[in-house]
Parts: structure tokens; sequence; C-alpha cells
């Protein structure tokens, strides 16, 4: 029988959710004649013939198997296909579904923000639903009282707030929700999908929250399409995949996992440590010679062997890859604003029609910084033949905060369905590395500068 408690053993007391071998099975849609006419006949079987009524029941597995322990203190992200059982997982956690079968323990308040709208009156105010609300989150009307105004201001719905809620956007029924949610003080936070609605400024709002929220050692899970929403706020991520966890890790390499997915590729990717030695020659005429010498010799300096998530490779595969300067010497090591080239080479292992070639530049937590390729930059290429080198490569400006970031390549072409085929990709192949001597900080370096004036009183 499926369990749901919030009683922990004492060795699990480190934990904010377990689960144990859930399972969640749905009655099976009838759509086709076939089907309708197979069910009808097992029925009249089971009248004549005294079968049992599960014989006759065609199910489908949300979820199947799912055992996860999540310490508390952790941001998880839940990422997956739709109809992958994110939302279903949610909902186990949260107490609003019951599974099939399995155990799941939870310790901690928490609450939860599902479905669009879920859990407000339509027909009541935006008042009433945050009494109505707070109340089944375990709120007494004084505490609510006390914070009231602080979730209509984090809401910003202003005057919305005595209005029917049915007369709201879908932005708004997110603001206010998340307000109420947030100002409940729950342990245990789980958000699905619903940032996605809200405007820009809100959802920086939102994300200034749970930065703090995490800050407090509480516990979030969140399912998100937005990746680099995962990358950004995320400890770690869980990928589901058809009701099972396909991946479960730190969220770079489980990105990595569900970008194979998204793009159709059904090969295993090849997971490697991967530590090449290379020479960096550094430029005698470079005016940054000291600055990256002192780099490159110290220990901060120094590459580390790259975890490398490689696929593909039977029709094309990326060969040779490397980091220029601006003098033309190879160097993962780029000052902030100078331009720099990446180049890679495809051998070709059959003939691919049309390829495409990509790179993609991301920080060390997998979110995306820049991306480009031959199809958006409208560069026409050649069908790439078996044997054939052919050499592809980016010049940009490391227009760059002080930092480390990963370099990803890949050979990917549209099949004739339109559907996209990875032909190799190569991911976190390569560490660059960029140095900012003026002192400003963040991802992008704007080249600001600062004016200073004194303005003395001349009346």
């Amino acid at each position: 029988m499926p369990t749901i408690t919030d009683n922990f053993e004492e060795d699990n007391s480190k934990y904010a959710v377990i689960t144990t071998k859930v399972n969640k099975d749905y009655p099976k849609v009838i759509s086709s004649l076939k089907e309708k006419k197979r069910t009808w006949q097992l029925m009249l079987a089971t009248l004549f013939k005294g079968n049992k009524k599960n014989d006759i029941e065609e199910t489908f597995s949300a979820l199947s198997d799912i055992s996860l322990k999540i310490k508390k203190g952790d941001a998880v992200g839940i990422i997956g296909l739709n109809g992958s059982g994110k939302s279903t997982l949610l909902q186990i956690i949260a107490g609003t579904l019951q599974p099939s079968s399995g155990e799941i323990h939870s310790n901690g308040k928490i609450g939860a923000l599902l479905e669009l709208g879920s859990g407000f009156n339509p027909e009541f105010t935006g008042r009433e639903n945050i009494y109505l609300n707070a109340k089944i989150l375990g709120l007494s009307k004084n505490e609510v009282d006390k914070k009231y105004d602080q979730i209509t201001s984090f809401s910003g719905i202003g005057d919305f707030v005595n209005q029917p809620v049915r007369t709201y956007s879908s932005g708004m029924v997110v603001r206010l929700a998340f307000s109420v949610i947030a100002h409940t003080d729950p342990d245990i936070l789980i958000i699905d999908e619903a940032l996605a609605v809200g405007d820009a400024r809100f959802q920086s709002k939102c994300f200034s929250f749970l930065e703090t929220f995490k800050e407090k050692g509480k516990t979030l899970l969140f399912v998100s399409h937005d990746i680099n929403s995962i990358a950004r706020l995320c400890s770690s991520a869980v990928l589901l995949h058809k009701g099972k966890i396909e991946s479960f890790g730190i969220p770079k390499n489980v990105i990595n996992e569900y970008s194979k997915i998204i793009s159709g590729d059904k090969t295993k990717p090849q997971e490697s440590e991967i530590s090449k030695e290379k020479d960096k020659s550094i430029s005698k005429k470079s005016n940054n010679e000291i600055l990256r010498s002192e780099l490159l010799n110290s220990e901060e300096g120094n590459k580390p062997a790259l975890e490398e998530f490689n696929y593909g490779g039977e029709k094309a595969e990326i060969i040779e890859f490397s980091i220029l300067n601006k003098e033309g010497f190879e160097s993962n090591v780029i000052p902030s604003s100078e331009i720099f080239e990446i180049t890679f080479t495809a051998l070709g292992k059959a003939m691919v029609s049309k390829p495409i070639y990509a790179l993609t530049i991301r920080d060390t937590k997998g979110q995306q910084i820049y991306g480009q390729n031959t199809l958006f930059s409208k560069l026409s290429t050649n069908d790439l033949k078996e044997g054939e080198k052919i050499k592809i490569t980016f010049q940009l400006t490391a227009n760059l905060g002080d930092g480390k970031y990963l370099i990803s390549l890949g050979v990917t072409r549209f099949q004739e369905n339109d559907e996209l085929e990875v032909i190799h990709r190569r991911y976190d192949v390569e560490e660059l590395q960029i140095i900012n001597s003026d002192g400003s900080f963040g991802i992008a370096n704007c080249d600001g500068s600062i004016k200073y004036e004194v303005q003395n009183d001349t009346k």
C-alpha cells in the first residue's frame, strides 16, 4: 500500500524528501474501435467467466520505481519532455496525488505552486483568496493580517486584489499565488513551471526570493523547461524520461543528457574523464604577456581534467579543436574584450547533407552564455563527404566577465521530416578562462567607465 508520512527515521533526518519505489498508474484511454471491441469482449468474459476486474483494466505507467533522496537545503531541478512524469512526481510529493505504490517521506512544511490557479476560487477576490490559501497552508488569520501588506506588495497586482480572480490574467494569478506561498515560510518549496508566465520584472523578483530561500538552508524542488533557470538555481537535477529516472546529478551533466533526448539522438552518450595536455604558447608581442604567464603557471590557472559529454560520431566526428588568442597562438586564457577564435575540424565518415556546425559557451553551472551556428549565421555549407575534413572557425570578442567558461561543439543537420539529427556533439571539451583587469564583475563585460565630478555651490 502507498504511504505518505512526515515521520523520519533518525538516520534519514538530513533528508527533506525521500521517495522509495514510487509508481503511478492511470487507466489507459480507449480510442480506437479495435480497442473498444476488445474491452467489450473482456467485459463479457468477466460476466460469464467470473474474471476479476483487474483482468480487463489496461493502464499506463506515469511513474515507475522513482527512488530519490533529497537533502535538506538542496535545490533540485526536475526536467524532461512533456509527459515524462514531472508534474505527477511533484503532486505526489506535495500530497495532492496518491501514488499507486511506494513510499514518500517528507520532513518539514511543504508549500507547493502547482497548476495555474490551483487552490484559488475564481469568484472570490484576490484578498479573499489570500486568506483562504494562507489558512489552508497553516497560517492563522492574525498571521495573515501581519503579512497581508507584504503579500500584496510582492505580487504587484495593486487594486486588483479587490477584484474577482476570474478577471485576472494568468500572470496576475501566478504572481498572487507565488506571493502567498512565499510568505507562508515553508521548509520545502515546490514549483511547477509557474514562473514561466510571469513578466520579466516579477521573474527577477522571484529568482531573488528563491536565492534567499536557499541561503536559509531550505529545500527547493523546481520543474522547468528552461534549462538556464535549472542551471542558475539548482545544485542538482533529475531527468525524467517516460516515467523513469534517466539521470540524477549535477545540473550540467543532467542538462547534457536532456539535450540528447530533445535532439532525438538515441545513442548512448560516452562520458569520460579526459585530460589533454596542450602547448600554450604566449606571444612575446602581447601586452598581457606577464599577466597570462602568471595565470598559466599558477595553481588556479592550470587546466583541470574536464568531464566531457560526447555522443554521436558515427557519420562524422569532431577530431580537433583549439582556442587561439588574437596573435594566433593556442591559449585557453583570454583577456576580456580581446578578439579570439575557436576552431574545430570535422571528419566525415559517411555522406552528411547540409551539415550545421555549432558552438556553445556555457558557465560552469551549465547556463548557456552564447551560442552560434552556421545555419543562424546564414553561412552555406557543402555536403560533408566520407573522408573529407572541414575546419570551422568562430571569431569572437571576449565580452565576458572574469571567470571560467566551458566550450561545447556540435555537428547536426535537419532531416527531410524537419527533425534535428545529431551527427556528433562534444560538450565541455575545453575550458575558456577570461581574465579582466578593470575590476568589473558579472558575466558580461560592458566596457564601462566611471566619471567623477565635484560640483561646488557657486551661489
